[in-house]
């Protein structure tokens, strides 16, 4: 990540720490800190992607991250509906009325 006041790719994520950092992250807002300057920043999410913030190294880290996020997503969701299937086969079996066999 690159500083935005001394301009050096020097800078990492900071912890959150308080309120504020609580606040800001739900707006997408992750605090990072300089290794050079000692400054503490905020930057988007969107900003992963960004030629002034990243350097290319690190939005291909983001980009390989991404794509594992999203095979594991895919895996979840596949799992989540064969088990939605499954109830549902399950409770149809339970709701089926027998007819009861007359006796002559």
């Amino acid at each position: 990540m690159t500083c935005p006041k001394c301009s050096e790719a020097a800078a990492h994520r900071s912890h959150r720490v308080g309120v504020k950092d609580i606040v800001l992250g739900w707006f997408s807002q992750i605090p990072y800190r300089c290794k050079r300057c000692h400054v503490r920043f905020y930057a988007y999410r969107a900003g992963e992607k960004s030629d002034k913030m990243r350097s290319g190294e690190e939005r291909r880290i983001m980009k390989i991250r991404r794509a594992i996020k999203w095979r594991r997503s895919k895996r979840e969701i596949a799992v989540y509906a064969l088990g939605l299937a499954a109830f549902a086969v399950v409770v149809y079996w339970m709701t089926q009325q027998t007819t009861p066999a007359s006796g002559g």
